[in-house]
C-alpha cells in the first residue's frame, strides 16, 4: 500500500503539477511538499495535508497512509482514491459490500474526476505524452464509474425487491380472506 508522501506525489503528478506548482496553490512551501513526498516529513499535520488536498481537490483522507488506524483514516472506503489505486478484484469485492448511499457517492466523485481529466486533456496537444497519460486515466475512470452504476443498479433492484417482498408478506394474511367475485354472488342465491 502506499504511504502519504506516494500518494501525494502520484496525485499532484496526476495533474501534471510541480512541487513548487502544488506549494503555491495550497499555500505551503515547496520543501514540505518535497519532505511529504520523500518520506523526511513522516506524519505531516492534518491541516497541512488539509491545505495539500483542497489544492488538489481531493479529500483529506486520500492522502493519509492506509496504515494508519482506521479512526484516523476516517471513511476513505469507497473513497476516489480508493477507486483509483485498488486492484480490480479488490475493487469489485468491495463495491459487492458497499451502502447504496456510499455507490452513489463514489459514483458522483468518478464522474467530476472523468469531467475534469476531460477538461484537463484538452489542455495539452493531440498526440502528446501528457495527453495520451490523461486519455488513459479517463478510460480507467469512465470503466470504474461504469462499474460502480451497475453496482448501484443491482443495489436499487435487490432493495425494491426485498421491499415489497416485505409488504406482501405484511399484506398476506388479509388477501386470505378472499372476497366473493361478483360472478360467484350472482351464482349463489
Amino acid at each position: 500500500m502506499l504511504g502519504t508522501g506516494e500518494r501525494l506525489e502520484n496525485i499532484r503528478r496526476l495533474r501534471m503539477w510541480t512541487q513548487a506548482r502544488l506549494a503555491r496553490e495550497a499555500g505551503v512551501s515547496p520543501t514540505t511538499v518535497s519532505g511529504i513526498e520523500t518520506g523526511k516529513i513522516g506524519r505531516p499535520h492534518f491541516g497541512t495535508l488539509g491545505k495539500l488536498a483542497r489544492a488538489l481537490g481531493v479529500a483529506p483522507e486520500e492522502l493519509l497512509d492506509s496504515r494508519e488506524p482506521v479512526e484516523q483514516q476516517g471513511p476513505a472506503h469507497l473513497s476516489l482514491g480508493w477507486a483509483r489505486e485498488t486492484a480490480e478484484g479488490e475493487f469489485e469485492r468491495g463495491l459487492e459490500g458497499a451502502s447504496l448511499g456510499s455507490l452513489d457517492s463514489l459514483s458522483r466523485g468518478l464522474d467530476a474526476e472523468q469531467g475534469r481529466l476531460q477538461r484537463l486533456y484538452g489542455e495539452f496537444p493531440e498526440g502528446s505524452e501528457q495527453g495520451r497519460f490523461i486519455k488513459r486515466q479517463i478510460r480507467e475512470v469512465a470503466g470504474r464509474s461504469g462499474s460502480v452504476k451497475a453496482s448501484a443498479m443491482v443495489r436499487r433492484h435487490r432493495d425494491d425487491v426485498e421491499r415489497k417482498d416485505a409488504h406482501d408478506r405484511d399484506i398476506e394474511p388479509s388477501t386470505q380472506r378472499r372476497t366473493p367475485s361478483q360472478h360467484e354472488k350472482l351464482l349463489d342465491p
